[in-house]
């Protein structure tokens, strides 16, 4: 029976859930309420334009390497008495005169409505007016984002139309009011782009075109920077094709992972059939290739079927539901912590989750199968006339936030299975954590914290929405500009997030490939089927590459023609790191000692059993090691200091002859010393690790690396979303701006976290006596792939590349860290004689290892600073 406690909670729970959605669908109905009226336009001819002073100016320039800033400048001077409306230029931007005046002025009648989605308002920096000696002088400066998305980007009386596999179409556009005015002149600076094309320009050389008057509007062709890419129909299935390669490689790579598992449970191994261990697995295994064949079929559908044969907003809306509900299904969330835990609240719980994830499937599938009820049209699209009703609008927007709630909830549900099943978090039994109705509240708890994120990814959607509309509308002309309201664009804005929204949601699911690789590795490592060897084998190594190949190629962006081929990037960093485990087992500190203790002994050691391993396994062998490697520090220390004539006592004949002692340090049953000359007991401990076991090191590795990632995480997202006030604007004015910015921090840290997984799985097989040289091995197997791929890719620039030499730098500057406090953690029984980790540090790599060390460090810091300077500058 469930207390009545959990009950009393629950509802709380559910009521604040509740509340919480009321608030956000209050949010929709206000901002689709009172709209500002279209103000109508009344321009007065001028009575003489030949002593209107005009002159226009466009430039271009390249400072960031995701988008090119547009910049106009509009000078005109009107003498007071020539123009009724000069005098109201002076008046504030909030007057309805003053607007009028600067329609007047800027924009010419259109003949055809715009549309929202593909029409990029500007950003409007200076519009002022100053009146000297009956004169009028207006200065109107504003700029756009050109990027790689197609449409029409305004800048003052200019556009510039970007469609795919064409040149930029720049155009200037004279309003009725001054087509009569001799314009002194008209200049376009390209900024060091190419201009293709620039008819009737009366003067032009590398750089610049300059019109003068007399003559037309002003036209011209532009080259298109190579980093911008606007992709045709057909470029953009090639690239959703590598895109989908990537996803079902991840699958195939999960469940050939999983195969193991279901190998060694079958009719041959009968005596371990039974093992709670070999049960674990089973079911592991079981979720792993379920989500795996999900996973596949969602690709194929969303990135690439969709693509080919695009659907309506109504099929969309529908595959979105359905796919985010039949998630959330198959990841039973309701499953206990612990098996064979109380049955009466088991299927509580599953009450609980099915009610709720099929009323939140309900409330979509309303919308979609009775739009009418709603006041929207068959289609959902919302028409420009009649605009919607304010009740359309909840609708959509409850519409919306079903499909993300469902989405959210089926990424939480299958994270919290594979940790679950692949015991990740240690036994939830401990401390009267698994008592009944404590998992129906975590449930609860979960499912109404999931509501408040979707309430606010919804939010920002219409807060976006509401930003750009404001923009389009400064002048008070942006009805007359889209041919409908604000209403009316707000509905078809929402309904428009329904095209992207499955697949935006689906490609947030990397973290479950790296959430389920590591819970395998984990449930693998504690068969102890590879405790006698160094580091992973077999299969073990196998997920550990593949957790280092998801990293690595989620880490960095690449684009051009690697973006095509992103599914070969797994097979790529797989390789990279199966040459360094080779290399490593080879001329580690460690591979090196345990082939010549496997010399010593012959024939008596197992096929794939480490005489290394066998020894410090056990607990009087490590701490044999432990206390040679202390003693080797000391006499280490007193020799330095004897160098330096700090300690007369001693003598450095005697020091040697006692460093000789420790040099004779062998395993058990082998019958001569087993050290290489250049190997010291102390670099064979640092080379074991903290732990005894090589899945612990990669535990702390991976807390570590978690940690150290939070600074460069931020640097990166900082980096790619707000380096500048151009790229802050242009985030912010994203339909999923700043939720994608959250995410890209947390999935950073998930990435980071799974690096130092991997570098602490294969501490004792990566190359290098110390720390920074193993993490220093690993940047390069990342680095590798990097290379090849720039150096055989074309359609990817020197930007790009510098951006993903960054995000390696900063990965490596991490693992450095991780690397220096997991030498540090080796000697952590010390940890209370020392008053600072760094002395700590300072005592095991001697003061000048230290200093080489810190330097490393530094130059990399250097480096990433040098790098990105290039691209800022570049």
């Amino acid at each position: 029976m469930i207390p009545r406690k959990a009950g009393r909670h629950g509802w709380r729970w559910t009521v604040l859930a509740v509340a919480a959605f009321m608030a956000f669908m209050a949010f929709p109905w206000w901002t689709a309420g009172p709209a500002q009226a279209a103000e109508a336009t009344v321009c007065p001819p001028i009575r003489q334009p030949e002593k209107i002073d005009l002159r226009y100016k466009l430039t271009f320039n390249q400072h960031h390497t995701d988008f090119v800033e547009v910049r106009q400048l509009t000078s005109i001077d009107i003498p007071a008495a020539q123009w009724p409306l000069a005098n109201d230029l002076t008046l504030s931007e909030d007057s309805p005169k003053y607007r009028n005046a600067m329609r007047c002025l800027l924009h010419e009648k259109r003949n055809a409505p715009a549309k929202f989605g593909t029409w990029h308002p500007e950003w409007h920096d200076v519009s002022g007016a100053t009146e000297q000696q009956d004169v009028v002088a207006v200065q109107y400066e504003s700029r756009n984002l050109v990027g790689n998305t197609a449409g029409q980007f305004e800048a003052g009386p200019w556009t510039v139309d970007a469609e795919p596999d064409k040149d930029w179409k720049v155009a200037l556009h004279s309003p009725e009011v001054l087509r009569g005015v001799p314009r002194r002149t008209v200049e376009i600076d390209p900024g060091g782009l190419e201009i293709s094309n620039a008819p009737g320009a009366s003067s032009a050389n590398e750089t610049h075109r300059v019109w003068t008057p007399p003559g037309p509007d002003a036209e011209a062709s532009i080259m298109r920077p190579k980093h911008l890419i606007s992709l045709s129909r057909r470029d953009s299935l090639v690239a959703y094709l590598g895109i989908t390669s990537w996803w079902i490689f991840g699958s195939a790579l999960i469940a050939v992972s999983a195969w193991p598992f279901r190998r060694k449970n079958g009719d041959d191994d009968k005596a371990a059939a039974g093992r709670p261990e070999t049960a674990a697995a089973r079911t592991l295994a079981h979720t792993t290739v379920q989500w795996a064949g999900l996973s596949a079929a969602l690709a194929l559908t969303l990135s690439l079927l969709l693509q080919l044969y695009p659907a309506t907003i109504r099929w969309r809306a529908l595959i979105g539901i359905s796919s985010g509900l039949a998630l959330v299904l198959f990841a039973q969330p309701w499953l206990p912590v612990v098996e064979h835990s109380d049955d009466s609240g088991k299927r509580l719980t599953k009450r609980t989750v099915l009610a709720t994830a099929l009323t939140a499937a309900a409330i979509g599938l309303l919308v979609v199968v009775s739009p009418q009820l709603f006041g929207l049209p068959a289609q959902l699209m919302p028409a420009a006339s009649p605009s919607p009703s304010p009740l359309g609008i909840v609708g959509l927007a409850l519409l919306e936030a079903s499909m993300l709630w469902l989405w959210f909830t089926a990424m939480a549900a299958w994270a919290w299975r594979f940790a679950r099943e692949g015991k990740l978090g240690g036994s939830p039994a401990e401390g009267g954590r698994n008592e009944p109705g404590r998992h129906l509240r975590r449930v609860m708890v979960a499912g109404a914290a999931l509501a408040v994120i979707t309430a606010l990814v919804v939010l920002w959607h219409v807060l976006s929405f509401e930003a750009r509309w404001q923009r389009a509308n400064w002048l008070g002309e942006a009805d007359s500009l889209f041919g409908s309201d604000h209403m009316g664009i707000l509905g078809q804005q929402l309904a428009q997030f329904l095209f992207f929204g499955p697949l935006w949601t689906y490609t947030h699911t990397g973290v479950l490939t790296v959430i389920a690789l590591v819970a395998l590795l984990h449930l693998s490592s504690r068969d102890g089927s590879g405790a006698k060897s160094l580091g992973p084998m077999s299969w073990d190594l196998l997920l550990v590459t593949a957790i280092f190949a998801v990293v690595a190629s989620r880490v960095t962006k690449l684009a051009g023609t690697a973006g095509n081929l992103y599914g070969l990037w797994l097979p790529l960093n797989m390789l990279a790191l199966y040459a360094l485990v080779k290399a490593g087992r080879r001329w580690s500190t460690l591979g090196r000692v345990d082939r010549k203790a496997m010399n010593c002994l012959g024939a008596n050691t197992a096929r794939g059993e480490s005489r290394v391993t066998a020894e410090l396994s056990t607990r009087a062998g490590y701490q044999r090691l432990m206390s040679d490697a202390r003693r080797c520090r000391d006499l280490l220390h007193r020799l330095q200091l004897v160098d330096h004539d700090h300690a007369e006592s001693s003598t450095r004949r005697a020091l040697e002859d006692q460093l000789s002692e420790l040099h004779h340090w062998r395993p058990v049953g082998c019958s001569r010393d087993c050290l290489p000359d250049p190997v010291s007991v102390l670099d064979v401990a640092l080379s074991w690790g903290p732990r005894r076991r090589w899945w612990r090191n990669a535990l702390n590795a991976a807390r570590w690396a978690a940690v150290f990632g939070v600074l460069p995480s931020m640097v990166t997202v900082w980096f790619e979303y707000a380096s500048d006030p151009d790229q802050w604007a242009l985030t912010l004015d994203g339909a999923t701006g700043i939720p994608d910015v959250v995410w890209r921090f947390v999935s950073l840290e998930v990435f980071f976290a799974g690096a130092g997984l991997v570098m602490g799985a294969l501490w004792r097989v990566l190359p290098g006596g110390r720390g920074p040289l193993r993490a220093l091995s690993l940047f390069v197997a990342w680095l590798v792939p990097i290379g090849m791929v720039a150096a055989f890719s074309h359609g990817i620039d020197r930007r790009t590349v510098g951006l993903a030499l960054v995000n390696i730098v900063l990965l490596l500057m991490v693992l450095t860290m991780t690397s220096m406090w997991m030498d540090t953690d080796t000697f952590s029984r010390e940890r209370p004689y020392w008053t600072k980790r760094l002395s700590l540090l300072a005592s095991i790599y001697q003061v000048h290892g230290l200093s080489g060390q810190l330097a490393f460090l530094v130059m990399q810091a250097v480096a990433a600073v040098t790098i990105w300077r290039q691209i800022a500058t570049g």
